[in-house]
C-alpha cells in the first residue's frame, strides 16, 4: 500500500461535502430492506455514484433523518458529480506542482488526463455485497457485518507513486509529459485486483432504517487500491 497522496485526500474531503451527517433518531423507513441491500446502495452511492441508487438511498434513509432533525437528503447527486468534474483539473495541478517550475504549464495536460484516468477507474470499480452475518445486538443496538469486494485495476505502480518517481527522475519535459500519459494509459488497460472489506449497517430498533455513520471511511480504503 502506498501512502494516500494529498489530491486522495482531497477528494476524500470534497465528496465528504457531498455526504450529510446520517440521523441517529428512529423513525419508520420508506422501505424495508435487508441489510445487504442497503450496503449495495451506499457502495453504488460513494464508490460508483450511481444516480438511482442515490436516490433510493435517500428515499430510505430520508424519514429516519428527517425523524432527526437532518437534512432530507443523505447524499447529493450533483454535488458528487461536481466533485467529480473539478478532480482533473485539482489534481492534476498537484502532480504538475511535483515538476520544477518551468515546465508545469507543459505537463498540466497530461498531468489532468492521469487525474481523470484515475477517477473514472474508481467510480468504474465494479462492486457487490456478498454476504451479511447474523444480526449482533448490544446495548439495544442491532449491527449487521456485510462483507463486500470490488474489482479495481492493478496498475504496475500506483499513480501517486508513479508521479512522484518520474518527477524525481530528471525528465525533460517530452520525456515527463509522455511518461504522464504513459501512467495514465495503465488505468485504461490494467488487469483487475479484488478488493475485499466488510461494511457496517446498524440500527437501534426494528423499525429504523439500517445506517452507517461514517460510510465513506471504509470506502475511501479503495484509495489504497489504485
Amino acid at each position: 500500500m502506498h501512502k494516500q497522496f494529498p489530491a486522495a485526500r482531497l477528494l476524500a474531503a470534497t465528496f465528504a461535502a457531498a455526504l450529510m451527517q446520517p440521523a441517529i433518531a428512529a423513525e419508520a423507513p420508506a422501505m424495508e430492506l435487508a441489510p445487504i441491500d442497503v450496503a449495495n446502495l451506499y457502495i453504488k452511492t460513494i464508490i460508483n455514484q450511481d444516480e438511482a441508487s442515490v436516490a433510493r438511498l435517500n428515499a430510505y434513509l430520508r424519514p429516519t433523518r428527517l425523524a432527526g432533525h437532518q437534512s432530507a437528503e443523505y447524499a447529493s447527486y450533483s454535488a458528487l458529480k461536481e466533485a467529480d468534474a473539478k478532480f482533473p483539473r485539482q489534481t492534476g495541478k498537484l502532480i504538475a506542482d511535483l515538476f520544477p517550475a518551468d515546465m508545469r504549464a507543459a505537463v498540466t495536460p497530461a498531468a489532468e488526463l492521469l487525474a481523470a484516468n484515475v477517477i473514472a477507474a474508481k467510480n468504474g470499480a465494479a462492486c457487490q455485497a456478498s454476504k451479511a452475518d447474523p444480526v449482533t445486538v448490544e446495548n439495544g443496538m442491532q449491527t449487521a457485518a456485510v462483507s463486500f469486494e470490488c474489482q479495481v485495476v492493478k496498475v504496475p505502480v500506483a499513480w501517486a507513486a508513479a508521479a512522484q518517481q518520474l518527477a524525481k527522475s530528471g525528465c525533460k519535459v517530452e520525456q515527463c509529459t509522455a511518461g504522464l500519459q504513459k501512467i495514465a494509459a495503465t488505468y485504461t488497460s490494467a488487469p483487475k485486483q479484488t478488493w475485499r472489506a466488510v461494511f457496517a449497517v446498524s440500527r437501534e430498533k426494528n423499525s429504523e432504517a439500517w445506517r452507517n455513520d461514517f460510510a465513506r471511511e471504509t470506502f475511501d480504503e479503495i484509495w489504497e487500491y489504485l
